[in-house]
C-alpha cells in the first residue's frame, strides 16, 4: 500500500462522514492476510515465524524421462584382449607337482592296522595281502566327438545388446550344456572385412558369452570366434 493512498484517504478522513472509511484503511495497515493473520502478528512467538521451506526445496527437480545412455563400445586394448581368446586351442595349464619337503618324512603303512582287543566283540580278520582280489579297472570308451547344431542369435541391426528373449534361449543352451564347451560367435554385417565390422563381430561373440557366464557356464568352457562378413551370432556345443 503506497503512500499516496494513504494520504489521500486520510484527507477524506477528516470528515466525519468518511471516519468509516479511517477504519478500514487502518485496519488494511495492520496487515493483508486478514483477520487470522493478524491475530497472528498480535499473539506473537513460533505462530507468528514465517513458514520454512519444504525438504529438499533448494535441490534440482530429478528428470523422470532420462533414459540409460547407450552402453560404449569396446576399446582397442578390450579388444585385443578379446581377440586373443580366439584362439581355438587355450594355452595348456602345466600339472602342480608335489612338494619334496612337505613329503619327508612320512611313512606310509605297510598294510591294515590289527584288529582292536575288544572283550565281547567280533571282529572278522583281514585277510593277508595276497588273498585280496583286486578286480581290473573299468576303462571307459573314448567319447564320440558330436557337435551339435548351431543356435542362431538374433541381434539389432548394428548393435550387440542382447534382448530378453534372446537370453532365455542362452540360458536354455547352458543349462542342457551337460559336460561340453560352448561355442560363441559373433558377425559384422560386412560383405568386406573392415575394421568397423570386425568390431561389432567381437563385441557380439563377447556379449554372448557374458550371457553364457552368467548363466553358469565357466569362463574357460567358452570359445570366442568371429567374422566381419555375416549377421548376428550364434552359439554352438562342442563336444
Amino acid at each position: 500500500m503506497d503512500g499516496a493512498f494513504l494520504l489521500r484517504n486520510l484527507k477524506l478522513a477528516r470528515s466525519r462522514r468518511f471516519a468509516p472509511l479511517l477504519l478500514v484503511v487502518l485496519a488494511g495497515l495492520a496487515g493483508c492476510s486478514g483477520p487470522i493473520g493478524l491475530y497472528h502478528d498480535v499473539e506473537g512467538g513460533a505462530i507468528a515465524q514465517s513458514r520454512q521451506p519444504p525438504p529438499g526445496d533448494d535441490l534440482p527437480y530429478p528428470n523422470l524421462a532420462s533414459v540409460p545412455q547407450v552402453p560404449a563400445g569396446l576399446t582397442a586394448g578390450e579388444t585385443q584382449v578379446v581377440t586373443q581368446r580366439l584362439s581355438p586351442t587355450p594355452p595348456a595349464v602345466p600339472a602342480t607337482q608335489a612338494d619334496p619337503a612337505a613329503l619327508a618324512g612320512l611313512t606310509l603303512p605297510g598294510g591294515a592296522p590289527p584288529a582292536p582287543d575288544v572283550p565281547g566283540l567280533d571282529v572278522p580278520s583281514t585277510p593277508a595281502p595276497h588273498h585280496v582280489v583286486v578286480p581290473p579297472p573299468v576303462v571307459a570308451p573314448a567319447p564320440v566327438r558330436v557337435d551339435s547344431a548351431p543356435v542362431s542369435i538374433a541381434f539389432a541391426p548394428r548393435s550387440a545388446i542382447l534382448n530378453p528373449g534372446t537370453v532365455k534361449a542362452l540360458d536354455a543352451v547352458a543349462g542342457g550344456r551337460g559336460s561340453a564347451n560352448v561355442l560363441a560367435g559373433g558377425f559384422g554385417e560386412a560383405s568386406e572385412p573392415s575394421p568397423a565390422a570386425m568390431t561389432l563381430a567381437v563385441e557380439r561373440a563377447q556379449a554372448i558369452a557374458d550371457a553364457l557366464t552368467a548363466a553358469g557356464v565357466p569362463a574357460k568352457a567358452i570359445r570366442l570366434t568371429a567374422a566381419a562378413a555375416g549377421s548376428g551370432g550364434f552359439v554352438q556345443l562342442v563336444y
